[in-house]
């Protein structure tokens, strides 16, 4: 893992910090038509039943407003070691979707169309405690075509939200 140096965080909480280990996501808005995406990775299951998610997207992200206006979004699972589709999804937004196949998901969300499967959401309520927004969602389909899931330890950078 890359140095973790930030400014305002000391080395070791830095270091700590880049040791917990999330899911990489690309979450996905708007229609198969017109997609939005970004990835994700502050991700977790908060309740069995009824299962919930919880999700944090900092609070300057462009797609942020767009995501809380719509209601609902697709949390797609990346699949292990394809680092050329993370590398695509991260590009810039006018090219993050060129050669990227979608298809249409619950609630009309555009997903991935390949990778091992994806979660359709719905947002149900989101707050601000610090500098995230956070993003409690009740998933309404699951499409899931099996593997092994990306995670950030395959990365040698961790999101420690600072930017």
């Amino acid at each position: 893992m890359n140095d973790q140096n930030k400014p305002g965080l000391a080395p070791d909480m830095a270091a700590a910090l880049g040791g917990l280990v999330y899911g990489l996501y690309f979450l996905t808005i708007g229609s198969r038509d017109q997609p939005q995406g970004m990835p994700v990775s502050w991700v977790s299951q908060v309740s069995g039943n009824p299962v919930r998610l919880q999700m944090a997207v900092r609070h300057n992200r462009t797609l942020l407003p767009a995501l809380l206006a719509q209601g609902a979004f697709a949390l797609n699972l990346l699949p292990s070691g394809d680092m050329d589709l993370a590398r695509a999804l991260g590009r810039p937004a006018e090219h993050r979707f060129e050669g990227v196949a979608l298809q249409e998901g619950a609630l009309g969300l555009p997903v991935l169309a390949t990778g091992p499967g994806a979660l359709c959401c719905r947002v149900l309520e989101s707050r601000r405690p610090g500098d995230h927004e956070l993003i409690l969602a009740e998933p309404v389909q699951a499409l899931w075509r099996g593997g092994e899931v990306m995670a950030t330890s395959e990365f040698d950078h961790a999101y420690l939200g600072l930017s």
